[in-house]
């Protein structure tokens, strides 16, 4: 094989694994209208809390990533995350405000402890992310990212097992399965 269809198959594994990412994540449908604000329990709110908590520092990590991935890998990836976090967003909210509950969890946390405990903030990973070699910035960036999604994969697998919102249910196992899919994808990727 030569340099130049090595790279064609590359390019051609690099877009086929962006393609299966997005499929998985469920980017570029529509959200679905919020359920009935009955048929939901504790497990079911700070599954939805929680991925609000982990959505807004995902938000500015891949922001930061379109500006300073070298590799068009790691911006397309970056950008799938950010559309489809930014539609779960909306969904949760809905709910969450639709049974009149906060969207941040509380911070107590034994509470917690299921699911790996409360995210960051994301201000620490961001300072230290912004300050990163630019030649350091791809491995480090899925580094921090590969953390934050399997936080949500663990928040997601406590809602599968003690939730009741079927529909809350259904996007647990939505993210399980997308946030999964994009862990391999990025240990490819930090490679």
């Amino acid at each position: 094989m030569n340099a130049r269809s090595f790279g064609r198959g590359l390019g051609l594994l690099a877009g086929a694994a962006t393609a299966l990412v997005l499929a998985l994540s469920g980017c570029g449908g529509a959200p679905s209208a919020p359920p009935a604000a009955t048929g939901f329990n504790d497990a079911d709110v700070m599954f939805l809390q929680m991925m609000v908590a982990y959505h807004n520092p995902s938000e500015k990590l891949t922001a930061l990533a379109a500006q300073r991935a070298s590799r068009a890998e790691v911006k397309q990836l970056a950008a799938a995350i950010s559309v489809t976090e930014a539609d779960e967003q909306k969904k949760i909210l809905a709910w969450l405000q639709e049974w009149n509950q906060p969207t941040e969890p509380a911070t107590d946390a034994v509470l917690h402890a299921d699911h790996g405990g409360l995210p960051g903030d994301g201000k620490t990973e961001l300072a230290t992310l912004t300050k990163t070699p630019a030649d350091k910035f791809d491995k480090a960036f899925l580094t921090m990212l590969i953390g934050q999604q399997h936080g949500m994969v663990e928040a997601a697998r406590a809602d599968l097992a003690g939730g009741v919102n079927t529909e809350v249910k259904a996007l647990a196992q939505r993210v399980t399965d997308s946030r999964r899919a994009q862990v391999a994808y990025m240990l490819t990727l930090a490679q």
